[in-house]
């Protein structure tokens, strides 16, 4: 393709990035130093009959004035990245030199929201991603064995919980572990705890947000790993069938080596 051409066709995708992607992500990192102004606090006298008070109010006018000034704040530099809700360097330091053991140190680090929310993101991403890989490739497995006029229908249920939009399956989900709702009440009922809450057991709301992404991101595994099962070169397997090889080596020795490129590569979470 000649670059002229390459030029005016990559054009439009390029504006496409450039104006809500390369910009927004410009305005965020700006705005990201700036804090809001505080509000001007002024004292006024009122005085009466019996006596002067003194109120503390607000300054609407010398409030609005400072905030046309500089509308994008007060310049802080690195402090929002700094404070507690972000890296919370200070509270991590007094926490390292006061706490008397890793146990009560990891405690108070991961009671810091930012450390918490970084805690669960790893956790679901390693959790979720060879999980969910597994789970597809076996219903790639399975349905590539079934009879062809059999495959239709199991792609069709397999699909299902990529077709549920993520807004309905999440309220599907956050019904059932309702303390009334199918998921909640059976556990509770196996607990024997009548007062036992998933949503209010921070262990068992990560298994079930791991649960849920498994479910909805498996079949995105599920087309990629069943169209690669269709570039499979059948003399391969033949040959590994011919050697002896039980259905276990074909697929580990055969069948994954073939799909590595795809795997490497076909999880959504990545």
């Amino acid at each position: 393709m000649k670059h002229k051409t390459f030029f005016w066709f990559f054009l439009p995708t390029g504006l496409a990035m450039f104006l809500f992607i390369a910009l927004p992500i410009v305005s965020v990192v700006i705005q990201s130093v700036y804090a809001p102004h505080e509000a001007v606090i002024v004292e006024v006298e009122n005085c009466g009959p019996f006596g002067c008070t003194t109120e503390t109010t607000i300054d609407q006018e010398a409030t609005a004035a400072v905030r046309e000034a500089q509308p994008l704040g007060r310049f802080v530099g690195l402090d929002i990245y700094l404070d507690r809700g972000h890296l919370a360097v200070q509270e991590i330091g007094e926490a390292w030199s006061t706490t008397e053991s890793l146990g009560e140190f990891w405690d108070v680090l991961f009671n810091l929201p930012f450390y918490r929310a970084l805690a669960f993101t790893l956790t679901y991403t390693f959790v979720c991603t060879p999980l969910l890989i597994a789970l597809g490739l076996t219903i790639a497995l399975a349905v590539n064995s079934l009879h062809r006029h059999l495959k239709g229908l199991a792609i069709f249920f397999s699909l299902l919980p990529m077709i549920v939009t993520p807004l309905i399956g999440s309220l599907i989900l956050f019904w059932m572990i309702d303390s009334r709702g199918i998921l909640g009440n059976f556990l509770s009922y196996l607990a024997d705890d009548p007062d036992l809450s998933l949503k209010a057991s921070t262990p068992l709301m990560w298994i079930s947000l791991i649960v849920y992404g498994i479910w909805s991101s498996a079949p995105f595994a599920f087309v990629v790993l069943y169209a690669g099962l269709q570039t499979l070169p059948k003399d391969q397997i033949e040959a590994a069938q011919i050697d002896g090889a039980s259905r276990w080596e074909q697929v580990r020795y055969v069948i994954v080596p073939h799909l590595m490129p795809l795997i490497t590569g076909c999880s959504p979470i990545c």
